[in-house]
């Protein structure tokens, strides 16, 4: 299989769209995202995609029809990469997959013990699951506090109001008492539901929620027919202990699943001198920001 299928789905087009970008769909190659550059350049962002096995000089004439500097791809099969520029990764390269065709109690085997412990520690605490039935109002404090603690980049909130109407994703929540203590940015596509985003807060944290959340949204999914559960994003295998994203990745292992990786995200070049200054003003740029 493969992961983020979701990110070249028609939806996620409107969902972009809705948010102020031009989405072109090229036929036999993917969907496109049209960024702005510096200068009046542009780029085109094809997220994990091309959908299939494209050939240097399909992308040339993709690029060159759209008027871009270069082609941002995130191909889940192998490219002549040697034509491709390495850039930083927009969509997890590892992630992990739990299969959901398991039974329950399978599920609940290929766990490690601390979190099947966990998952029921919660249920004992009276943790309570709610699917799709919360606002994106509801939630908001607990995402500004999990990307207050640097877990995850926030967007506007009319960012993720918009995500939420296009039907791209939805909200499943956990309440102690009246309060929810944790909640997740979901989606549901082509056989695979995907963790896009998991936020908490500072209270509550002895009733382990997030684990009843994610062991609720299994069943769940295996109730409606969905096949693999996506956990979008881990640290590679062998990440050294200061990997940013060690205590995730723990915590996501922890409920069992095998490892997928893609080769990353990469930038097909059609104008190298502007795309020589480009990342000439990028460095600038990130420099400033640091300092």
């Amino acid at each position: 299989m493969t992961s983020g299928a979701f990110l070249q789905s028609k939806a996620w087009g409107d969902f972009q769209r809705s948010a102020g970008r031009e989405v072109v769909f090229v036929d036999g190659v993917g969907l496109f995202v049209i960024n702005a550059l510096p200068f009046g350049w542009k780029y085109a962002f094809c997220p994990k995609g091309p959908t299939m096995d494209v050939s240097v000089e399909t992308l040339r004439t993709v690029a060159e029809k759209l008027g871009v500097v270069f082609l941002r791809v995130e191909p889940n099969f192998q490219f002549p990469f040697s034509n491709f520029k390495k850039t930083f990764e927009v969509s997890p390269s590892h992630t992990l997959i739990t299969d959901l065709t398991k039974s329950e109690d399978d599920l609940l085997a290929s766990m490690h013990e601390k979190t099947r412990y966990n998952v029921r520690l919660a249920e004992r605490k009276g943790v309570v699951v709610s699917i799709g039935t919360d606002s994106i109002d509801a939630v908001w404090p607990l995402f500004e506090q999990t990307a207050s603690r640097g877990q995850f980049r926030l967007h506007p909130k009319s960012y993720y109001q918009k995500m939420l109407a296009s039907g791209v994703v939805f909200i499943a929540t956990a309440k102690a008492g009246e309060q929810i203590v944790a909640a997740n940015l979901m989606v549901d596509f082509d056989g695979t539901r995907t963790y896009l985003h998991g936020a908490s807060g500072e209270t509550h944290r002895n009733v382990m929620a997030p684990f009843l959340l994610h062991w609720e949204l299994m069943r769940d999914a295996k109730r409606k027919g969905v096949e693999a559960y996506d956990w979008w994003g881990v640290a590679p295998e062998g990440a050294n202990e200061s990997h940013p994203w060690n205590g995730i990745t723990r915590f996501k292992l922890g409920f069992g699943g095998e490892r997928l990786d893609s080769p990353g995200t990469f930038d097909f070049v059609a104008r190298p001198l502007a795309y020589a200054v480009y990342r000439i003003v990028r460095a600038i740029r990130r420099k400033a920001r640091i300092s």
